[in-house]
C-alpha cells in the first residue's frame, strides 16, 4: 500500500518589473544607471556579493480614482534585477546616487 501526505503550498504572487538599466564602463569605473522615477528614500536596496550586483526595491502606486484608463504604461510594485558584472569591482569603492529619476551605482574597477 502506497502512503503520501499532502501539503499545503503558499505561493506569494508578487508583480515584479524591471526598470530601464544602463551598463556601461570609464576609465576608472563600472556603471550602473536605472531609471526609477517617483523612487523615495529607503525604497530601493543594494547589494553587491562578489560579481552580482542585485538592485531591488518598489515603487508606490499613487492613488488612482476610477477612471477608464486607454493607456497604463507606469509600473509600480516591487522589482528586482540581478547583474553578473563583467569584471571585478572593489565592494568599497561603491558610490550610488538618486537624482532626477535615475539611481546610478559606480563601482571602482580592480
Amino acid at each position: 500500500m502506497l502512503s503520501y501526505s499532502t501539503r499545503l503550498i503558499s505561493i506569494r504572487h508578487v508583480h515584479l518589473w524591471r526598470p530601464p538599466t544602463d551598463i556601461y564602463e570609464t576609465e576608472t569605473h563600472l556603471v550602473v544607471q536605472m531609471e526609477i522615477a517617483g523612487m523615495r528614500d529607503g525604497d530601493v536596496s543594494i547589494l553587491l556579493q562578489d560579481r552580482r550586483l542585485t538592485v531591488s526595491g518598489a515603487r508606490h502606486e499613487h492613488a488612482r480614482e476610477r477612471h477608464a484608463y486607454h493607456q497604463m504604461e507606469i509600473n509600480s510594485g516591487e522589482f528586482k534585477i540581478e547583474i553578473e558584472l563583467p569584471l571585478a569591482v572593489s565592494p568599497e569603492g561603491i558610490h550610488a546616487e538618486y537624482e532626477d529619476g535615475f539611481l546610478k551605482i559606480a563601482m571602482r574597477k580592480f
